[in-house]
């Protein structure tokens, strides 16, 4: 299984837009139907699709589709992703899965949602909003310089979109009055997780335990009854007596997307 996570650098790519959900669904609907990959950005660059935004804006689109999921070199990843937008653009088939590739591609993002409004959403403190993202932010950059190359103006759009994109995802909710809530997912975006986290070789226990679960702001017995159902599912094998955990992937439950 190649490597999926972009976690060795911070990305500012999420100062180009936010979550573009409706576009992305219909690229790799445009796929599910047969068109190849070129043809597809052939037609959005000549105005094929999307005409009634500027060229600049359609090679924008392509850039989050191509570095958020294209980029990906598992064929099993993106069959799962066409099969998942059969289900429609709104369906949390197709959103939840869409956010947890953008989320393992995007260092800043990843590290905003499970440090930072994690241990809000511990707290209670479920408001949230630009300058929490700002503060945790201005965090980073003391110790790494990510902003230093890049314009005040691109610094702010990189903070409006990160609460946007995640609103879009479904971790954000109201308008005028910004709230954390818990996300959409559905068992088979969970499934994808455990089997990243398997590859990067945790077992048992240690899938359980691990924090990456906090991106749908899940703790320890969030995730397992997501897991039971997995089981019940048949996608997964999972034992729990005390502090031993068994779980295994079904090879049945990867073949299922046909890739």
């Amino acid at each position: 299984m190649p490597e999926i996570r972009q976690h060795d650098h911070y990305s500012l790519r999420n100062t180009i837009r936010a979550g573009c959900i409706q576009e992305l669904w219909y690229f790799f609907n445009e796929l599910g139907k047969g068109l190849g990959v070129e043809e597809l950005r052939r037609k959005l660059a000549e105005g094929d699709i999307f005409s009634h935004f500027a060229y600049s804006t359609r090679m924008a689109l392509w850039k989050i589709f191509r570095t958020r999921y294209l980029n990906i070199s598992d064929p099993w990843v993106h069959a799962e992703l066409i099969r998942a937008s059969r289900y429609g653009p709104d369906a949390p088939e197709f959103i939840s899965l869409l956010y947890l590739y953008f989320i393992l591609r995007d260092k800043l993002a990843f590290e905003f949602v499970v440090n930072a409004l994690w241990g809000k959403w511990l707290a209670r403190d479920l408001s949230i909003g630009s300058g929490d993202v700002s503060a945790f932010y201005l965090q980073l950059d003391e110790n790494n310089n990510i902003f230093a190359k890049i314009t005040a103006e691109s610094k702010g759009k990189l903070i409006r979109n990160t609460v946007s994109t995640l609103q879009d995802f479904g971790l954000v909710a109201g308008k005028k009055h910004r709230v954390m809530t818990r996300p959409p997912v559905v068992s088979r975006t969970a499934f994808h997780l455990v089997r990243l986290l398997a590859h990067e070789g945790l077992s048992g226990k240690q899938i359980v335990e691990s924090p990456d679960w906090r991106i749908f702001l899940w703790d320890q017995q969030d995730v397992s009854k997501m897991l039971v159902r997995l089981a019940r599912e048949k996608q997964i094998r999972y034992e729990k007596s005390g502090n031993t955990v068994i779980l295994e992937i079904l090879k049945e439950s990867i073949a299922e997307s046909g890739a």
